[in-house]
């Protein structure tokens, strides 16, 4: 058995799948060589929508026959980070949403082609491609793996793949899937949902629900918490609990080559890897302001507890290389340039107010080298280190000698940028 290598795939990438079985008849149909297309989203991470709905998955867990052909692709011109952000985030936006098997079919038939919230493999991808402003192919809501797989916006990379041992496929198979879990109990919320409205296929439909209507909340409530999705942290927490309590990671006493890896890999992501979070936050609270559910406040504590352990888990990581691997911390640490196109495009979903007076002392100094929040200069770049309690999401500031003061005096705490941008 094999698997594609992680650190082969980035965010974006497009992996297509030819496996045995039934999907050759999708193969024979479409004249084409895959029959499935998954979409990376993050570091060793892939959605993909299956008989089972749209859901994540680990890419360290998908596993392919020696014989089984599997394919890697990318778009031919790399786009911004920000529509790279955009289609993400589109793509994890349709976790939850249904499989749609007659319309997969019609993909391939003349017959009438509605066009539903539903989706299937090809579908997903191409959907969220073009919700970021990008046709991959002329019909996005109908098109084969193989359609998507000769656009002449990809280009082939080189497959890397490495054999997956025999005592590795038993302690997979032998333990429980967080991912598997995870799914289960986001069905369970959304079955509940669609008991009051069939057509619910996502959690940002569920939220729309609840704001229509409040007879949904007492329903969605009782299954976000009998089903365990709000507690479904607790089991990363609780089996790693060194990346997110300060002073356990020390105490480590596997290979210090695997902890540095692990480090590397969270400070390499360590805005954007789960800007979800600190996005879903922003739009729950707002949401729970304005429409009181009960449903939306655990959401809200759910979302505020995922905030403050990615924070942890980044400051954790940081530290411990900080201390045994300085370079690999100034080469790899993320740091997100205060005033670029991709810094609004995160701040204005979180921080709506400081990007407007970003954007205001930008056009006042003449340039982005100002003060985020009055203009003036010179400036110092820095990363807030503690954005989960102060600003979450917000991954920089650049601030002038008297707004560090007042910055540090409203309790945030900033960290010097490692390099020049």
């Amino acid at each position: 058995m094999k698997r594609i290598k992680i650190d082969s795939v980035e965010p974006g990438d497009i992996l297509f799948s030819a496996r045995p079985g039934t999907s050759k008849v999708i193969r024979i149909a479409t004249h084409g060589i895959v029959s499935h297309a998954m979409i990376c989203v993050q570091h060793g991470s892939f959605i993909d929508s299956t008989m089972d709905g749209v859901q994540a998955r680990n890419l360290q867990r998908e596993v392919f026959d020696d014989d089984e052909k599997v394919f890697h692709f990318r778009l031919k011109e790399p786009p911004t980070r920000e529509v790279l952000s955009k289609v993400i985030d589109f793509a994890r936006a349709e976790i939850g949403a249904r499989y749609s098997l007659p319309e997969a079919i019609r993909t391939v038939s003349r017959t009438r082609r509605p066009r539903t919230k539903r989706l299937f493999c090809s579908r997903l991808v191409a959907r969220v491609y073009r919700e970021a402003g990008i046709d991959l192919v002329p019909d996005a809501d109908y098109c084969s793996p193989e359609d998507l797989r000769v656009s002449p916006l990809l280009e082939e990379v080189p497959i890397e793949t490495e054999t997956v041992s025999s005592d590795e496929l038993e302690w997979l198979s032998a333990k429980e899937n967080p991912i598997s879990t995870t799914h289960r109990a986001q069905n369970a919320v959304l079955d509940a949902a669609r008991s009051v409205d069939p057509d619910v296929e996502n959690f940002n439909d569920l939220y729309s629900l609840l704001i229509k209507r409040p007879d949904a909340d007492p329903i969605v409530a009782a299954a976000l918490r009998q089903s365990g999705y709000l507690d479904l942290w607790r089991t990363e927490f609780d089996l790693h609990a060194w990346r997110y309590v300060p002073g356990l990671i020390d105490r480590i006493s596997g290979s210090s080559e695997d902890l540095r890896d692990y480090c590397i890999g969270t400070v390499r992501e360590a805005y954007s890897g789960n800007i979800r979070f600190a996005v879903n936050l922003v739009l729950l609270r707002a949401l729970h302001a304005q429409y009181p559910r009960v449903s939306l406040r655990l959401e809200v504590e759910l979302y505020e507890t995922l905030v403050r352990n990615d924070q942890m888990r980044r400051e954790i990581a940081y530290a411990w290389l900080s201390k045994h691997h300085p370079n690999d911390l100034q080469r790899y640490m993320e740091q997100i340039e205060p005033h670029t196109a991709y810094w609004y495009s995160i701040v204005d979903r979180v921080e709506p107010h400081l990007a407007a007076l970003s954007r205001q002392a930008v056009e006042r100094g003449g340039g982005t080298i100002v003060c985020t929040s009055c203009g003036d200069q010179p400036t110092v770049d820095f990363r807030v280190g503690n954005g989960a309690e102060t600003m979450p999401g917000v991954p920089s500031l650049r601030l002038c000698e008297d707004c560090i003061e007042i910055r540090r005096g409203m309790g945030n705490v900033l960290v010097p940028f490692l390099v020049a941008q």
